[in-house]
């Protein structure tokens, strides 16, 4: 095991905000877990100016880096330079590393290697001492029975998915804010408190899990939403395109 100090950014998906999982590569060649570079799959017209197709030899330095092309066919548009790409390429040595490489987690110094510290991240309660606002003298794990009352009614009102142009704060009663506004609301009166919470957006979401906690609240709905979903999707469509065009039209605001 490889005990070298890690810097978790260098190892987080830009898009979820997560550590990587199954890791791929774009031509320009930026990387993102697989699940997430699907929904950067664009039409492929014949004004496109893609990229040419990624090989191992755009990382010269990663011997391991592998040529099979997946999806060649398929542009993909990085969400971070904007490049397109005609397919795209398993990282290998990056999921040598997440396999290898052993760093602390944040919120109780247990080592683990990053594949095991990223389902580690879903469960682990941050142990700080200045944290009063909720019942640190509880010993349980589950973040839901941690939850005060107002932030169970919060939970519970986004789970039932009525609304979608207006959210409720997943860490205090306040309600009703917009999109942007939830982001600012978060920054400035929460960005110092446990993040992981229970996405209010997602939770309205016909894909979205209405149980999955996010492990930093605040960078998901920085990095994941960034504009008002009732604008943009049609919620009558298959899953598979209303996360492409939603996350096409996200990335046409940054």
């Amino acid at each position: 095991m490889d005990t070298t100090t890690i810097n978790l950014e260098d190892f987080t998906c830009s898009i979820c905000r997560e550590i990587f999982h199954s890791p791929v590569s774009l031509s320009c060649p930026h990387t993102y877990c697989q699940s997430c570079v699907l929904g950067l799959k664009k039409p492929i017209t014949l004004t496109s100016e893609s990229e040419s197709i990624p090989t191992s030899s755009l990382r010269i330095d990663s011997f391991s880096h592998s040529s099979h092309v997946h999806q060649p066919n398929q542009c993909f548009v990085c969400a971070i330079c904007r490049k397109e790409s005609l397919g795209y390429v398993r990282y290998r040595e990056l999921e040598n590393q997440l396999d290898t490489f052993e760093t602390s987690c944040p919120n109780c110094s247990i080592v683990f290697t990053l594949s095991a510290l990223r389902k580690h991240l879903e469960i682990c309660i941050p142990m700080r001492s200045n944290y009063t606002r909720h019942n640190t003298d509880s010993r349980s794990t589950n973040l839901v029975e941690r939850l005060s009352e107002s932030q169970t009614k919060a939970l519970q009102k986004a789970q039932q998915g009525e609304n979608r142009s207006t959210f409720q704060c997943p860490f205090c009663p306040r309600a009703n804010f917009t999109l942007n506004h939830l982001r600012q609301h978060i920054k400035k009166r929460h960005k110092n408190e446990d993040q992981r919470r229970v996405c209010p957006i997602c939770s309205t979401l016909p894909w979205g899990d209405k149980n999955m906690i996010s492990s930093n609240i605040y960078q998901h709905i920085k990095s994941r939403h960034r504009f008002d979903y009732d604008t943009y999707v049609n919620y009558e469509q298959d899953e598979e395109t209303m996360m492409r065009e939603a996350l096409q039209a996200s990335l046409l605001h940054q």
